[in-house]
């Protein structure tokens, strides 16, 4: 069964838009900030732009001292437009971006930027496109430097989705279980966490799109050779005698993983390697 995806994994779903274009000196002392997605959040924290952020959603974190302005599906209008804007990144979901953000941006003046955060490309290319967007924004040095951290962590993608030896012919199953004997969620074949895992060499244990609601005798039906269990339910003990022994299961302790974004490649790049010390090529 395909089912809506967590806070933290709001999927976007509409069409890419073109950086805004370069900022007058005047703009860029004002330049003002409010990202309502935690995966953006990460993504400017990640490209030294968290100077820039006046506003944030109460899932973010790297930002710690700004304040919360409410989520996108549940703006706190008056926390918004006290922490004056004057552009908002948004992860917009199906349904688009909703009129309140809309209405209120016409009245205040402010930019809505939109950035897809689904696939693994819309993590690469997010990272282009917020740094496309706030490198203008900012002084000649952190310009420079934000142009590094932008090509650092491309790099970074590329390494943490290296193909690694030995993975090829491995069944893999990453799912989310938010409290312990809570529903898994699976990733599908098109998320950003499994295209990451198959770009490594793996196969998905689960070929199907969209997000997968699983119960324990799905387990049982699937029995994948490696298990990556993420979340707070992680712990949950009721796995390991439930999958047979040959069955490998990594509990992780990445949040990161779940704010797909350019906060992700260090996550990323740790869960690789210790995928790489589980698979022994033969």
């Amino acid at each position: 069964m395909i089912v809506a995806l967590p806070l933290a994994l709001v999927c976007a779903a509409c069409e890419r838009t073109e950086p805004a274009p370069p900022q007058s000196a005047d703009a860029q002392r004002a330049a003002r900030i409010v990202s309502l997605s935690p995966g953006v959040t990460a993504t400017l924290v990640e490209l030294g732009a968290a100077h820039l952020l006046v506003g944030r959603t109460p899932w973010c974190v790297g930002a710690p001292n700004v304040p919360a302005v409410g989520t996108l599906l549940d703006i706190d209008a008056e926390a918004l437009v006290r922490a004056s804007p004057t552009l908002v990144f948004v992860q917009p979901p199906a349904q688009g971006i909703p009129s309140t953000l809309v209405d209120l941006a016409q009245v205040k003046g402010w930019s809505v930027v939109p950035i897809q955060l689904v696939t693994l490309d819309d993590c690469r290319r997010a990272v282009k496109d917020v740094a496309a967007v706030c490198a203008p924004l900012c002084g000649d040095p952190q310009r420079g430097q934000m142009r590094e951290d932008a090509a650092r962590l491309s790099a970074a993608f590329d390494a943490a989705t290296a193909p690694i030896a030995g993975a090829s012919g491995k069944r893999i199953l990453a799912v989310l279980c938010a409290e312990e004997d809570a529903e898994l969620l699976a990733f599908g074949s098109d998320s950003y966490l499994m295209e990451a895992l198959t770009a490594q060499g793996f196969t998905a244990a689960v070929p199907r799109a969209g997000y997968q609601a699983l119960g324990l005798e799905d387990l049982l039906r699937i029995r994948p050779d490696i298990m990556i269990l993420l979340g707070r339910g992680a712990a949950d003990a009721r796995f390991d005698s439930l999958l047979a022994s040959d069955t490998t299961i990594l509990r992780l302790d990445e949040p990161a993983l779940l704010q797909p974004g350019g906060g992700i490649t260090l996550a990323l790049g740790r869960l690789r390697a210790r995928l790489a010390s589980e698979v022994q090529p033969p």
